[in-house]
C-alpha cells in the first residue's frame, strides 16, 4: 500500500506518523509544502519518496489540487500499490498495520470515499458556487476582509445566471467529499488519465474555489469505480465540538476517540504544538 502524506508543519510528528506506520507493505509519498522548509528534517530512507518539485500551497486554491496529483504522479513512477491512502501531516493511526492491510487486503476493489451529490440542499447556493464562480488567486484566502469581499462578490454571481462560468468542461453530475479516503491503485491511475486528456476539466478548477473536494470524487462518481464506492473513509474527525473545524484533538477527547472511532483506521487532527500528550497515548495504545 501506499501512504499520501501531504505536510506543512511539525517535523517530529510527521516522524512519528511515519515511524508507526512502517511496515513491509508500505511505502510513504510526501507532499511537503515548499514554503515550510522542513523536508530536511523528516526522515529519508528508501521507503519515503518525496515530491521534487512541492508546491506552495494555499488554502482552498488549486494548489491543494495539485499537491495530491503530484503525489499520485511519484506513486505510479514507483510501480504499482493496491491499495493509496491519503493522509495529512497530522493524522495517527488508531489500529495496528496488521489490522489495516488485512481489512483492505478482505476488501480489495472497493474504494472508501465520503460524497455527497451537488447540488447539496443542506449548503449555500447547493454548494455550486464553489465551481460556478471565477475566483480571481487574491479572493482565495482565510482573512476575514478577503472571506467578506469574497462572499460579497460570491453571492452577486450566483444571483445572476449570465455571470456564471460555464460548467460545459465538468460531467453532469457533480460530488463533494473529503479529500482524505483510499483509493485503488488501479483508480489512481484512471484519475491521472483522467486529467491527462481532460484539459478543460482541470483548467475550470485552477480558479474554483475549495475546488480539492469536488475535483477527484467528480471523476471517480462518474467512471466506472463508481459501482465499487463506499460512501465511508475510516477515519475519525471531529466537526462537532471546535473551537477548531475540524477540531484539533487533545488529551481529554481519547475517550471521545475510542467511543466513536470504533471501526475508524485513522484520525486526525492532532498537533504536538497543542497537545504532546494526546499523541503519546495514540502512538502507544492502539484501539484494536
Amino acid at each position: 500500500m501506499a501512504y499520501v502524506i501531504l505536510c506543512h508543519k511539525n517535523p517530529e510528528q510527521i516522524n512519528l506518523l511515519i515511524d508507526d506506520l512502517t511496515d513491509k507493505h508500505v511505502e510513504f509519498f510526501l507532499h511537503v509544502d515548499k514554503k515550510s522548509g522542513i523536508e530536511a528534517q523528516i526522515v529519508h530512507r528508501e521507503d519515503v519518496h518525496f515530491v521534487r518539485r512541492p508546491s506552495e500551497v494555499s488554502w482552498g486554491h488549486y494548489t491543494q489540487i495539485e499537491c495530491i496529483l503530484k503525489c499520485f504522479e511519484l506513486v505510479a513512477e514507483h510501480g504499482n500499490y493496491n491499495y493509496v491512502h491519503i493522509l495529512s501531516g497530522q493524522d495517527l493511526p488508531l489500529v495496528s498495520n496488521t489490522a489495516i492491510a488485512e481489512f483492505f487486503k478482505a476488501n480489495e476493489g472497493q474504494q472508501y470515499l465520503k460524497y455527497v451529490r451537488l447540488p447539496n440542499d443542506k449548503e449555500m447556493w447547493g454548494c455550486m458556487y464553489r465551481v460556478s464562480v471565477y475566483y480571481p488567486k487574491f479572493l482565495v484566502s482565510r482573512s476575514l476582509r478577503t472571506a467578506e469581499i469574497r462572499n460579497r462578490y460570491m453571492n452577486l454571481v450566483m444571483s445572476v445566471p449570465f455571470l456564471q462560468r460555464s460548467l460545459k468542461h465538468l460531467p453532469g453530475e457533480l460530488y463533494k467529499g473529503s479529500n482524505w479516503m483510499s483509493l485503488t491503485g488501479a483508480c489512481m491511475a484512471y484519475i491521472l488519465e483522467y486529467v491527462r486528456t481532460s484539459p478543460g476539466y482541470v483548467k475550470h478548477f485552477r480558479n474554483s474555489f475549495c475546488g480539492d473536494e469536488i475535483f477527484f470524487h467528480s471523476i471517480i462518481m462518474n467512471s466506472p469505480y463508481r459501482e465499487h464506492v463506499v460512501n465511508e473513509v475510516k477515519r475519525y474527525t471531529d466537526w462537532d465540538t471546535g473551537p477548531e473545524y475540524p477540531r484539533t484533538l487533545r488529551f481529554e477527547d481519547y475517550s471521545r476517540i475510542q467511543e466513536q472511532g470504533v471501526g475508524c483506521f485513522w484520525a486526525r487532527k492532532f498537533d504536538l504544538e497543542v497537545d504532546r500528550a494526546i499523541i503519546e497515548e495514540i502512538v502507544n495504545m492502539k484501539l484494536a
